[in-house]
């Protein structure tokens, strides 16, 4: 396969594109900073650097023109929000090209968390955590009484606009409270779930990490790879109910009442999907597997595990 990989700098990328290159595949890598700046280049077959993706018209005409120059066939983005705008311009790439991301029904959900939460609220195998817009809060405020609360915006990303231990003060002040929604605040670690379905073949593969140490944009620096059948069934269920076809991560609070709480579907790579190939399975290969209609490996067994990621100095 010939790929175009978005984001180069993003925290997957490192692994994605080694994982990508070791099977043969050439990787033409984007980003919207200059190649130079960054290591990741170097593991790249070609690099181009992107627009803003925000610039939405010139941004697809850079895929679409990028496509065309090096005979690709494949884009993969790595980041929410170019995933969400290659989303609303699919028709603009052709019928050859595969956009390497769940389909937009999948999307339409996993981008929203107030949609995300109507999925599961009623759903009993799902713990759900009470959410209500905010809007909905401001014109009448009997709605939700449990303080203090989360609030973030419903589509936001890496944790941007988040705000924890708010209390109506907060809330009240927030600027854009339209794109804003509140939840009770349960207390717990965090877990991530890297996970992929084939939806052809009905098979699922769950590895789940606690995040001991975690940045503030939400990216687990020291985890705990772990296995919990209990875990393993919910993150296959939700699969299920909203029919996967790659590769997605899941994010979930542990709470003292032994329950796991959705917060999040992401449907990308996760920062740390390295983690998972530490552990013994490669989410990378799998997730082209699932879209391409071939069986994906199955679950192996999981030993606990205690990984960090680490950076080393390198001259460009």
């Amino acid at each position: 396969m010939r790929i175009l990989v978005t984001a180069i700098g993003s925290m997957s990328a490192p692994y994605v594109i080694k994982s990508l290159r070791s099977y043969g595949h050439f990787v033409l890598g984007t980003d919207i900073y200059p190649g130079k700046w960054h290591f990741e280049t170097r593991l790249c077959d070609a690099f181009r650097q992107a627009p803003l993706a925000t610039q939405q018209d010139e941004y697809i005409k850079f895929l679409t023109q990028c496509c065309d120059d090096y005979n690709l066939d494949t884009i993969l983005p790595l980041t929410d929000l170019e995933i969400d705008i290659i989303n609303t311009h699919r028709e603009a790439f052709k019928n050859n090209i595969l956009l390497a991301m769940p389909d937009a029904n999948v999307l339409n959900i996993a981008r929203d968390k107030y949609k995300l939460y109507e999925q599961f609220k009623n759903d009993d195998s799902v713990p759900s955590i009470k959410t209500i817009r905010l809007i909905d809060f401001l014109n009448d405020s009997t709605l939700f009484t449990t303080f203090p609360c989360v609030a973030k915006t419903y589509n936001g990303r890496s944790s941007e606009g988040l705000i924890k231990n708010a209390f109506f003060k907060d809330i009240k002040a927030v600027e854009n409270p339209n794109s804003y929604i509140i939840q009770e605040q349960i207390e717990g670690s965090i877990v991530t779930v890297d996970y992929v379905r084939s939806s052809k073949y009905n098979i699922d593969v769950s590895i789940a990490r606690e995040e001991l140490l975690r940045t503030k944009n939400g990216a687990g620096m020291t985890v705990r790879v772990f296995k919990d059948d209990k875990l393993v069934q919910l993150s296959s269920h939700i699969g299920n109910v909203l029919n996967i076809n790659s590769a997605i991560n899941m994010e979930f609070i542990s709470a003292s009442n032994g329950n796991y709480y959705l917060i999040d579907v992401n449907p990308r790579f996760s920062a740390g999907i390295a983690y998972s190939k530490i552990a013994g399975y490669d989410m990378v290969r799998n997730h082209f597997n699932a879209l391409s209609g071939q069986i994906i490996e199955p679950q192996i067994h999981i030993n606990e595990l205690y990984i960090t990621k680490h950076w080393e100095e390198s001259i460009l």
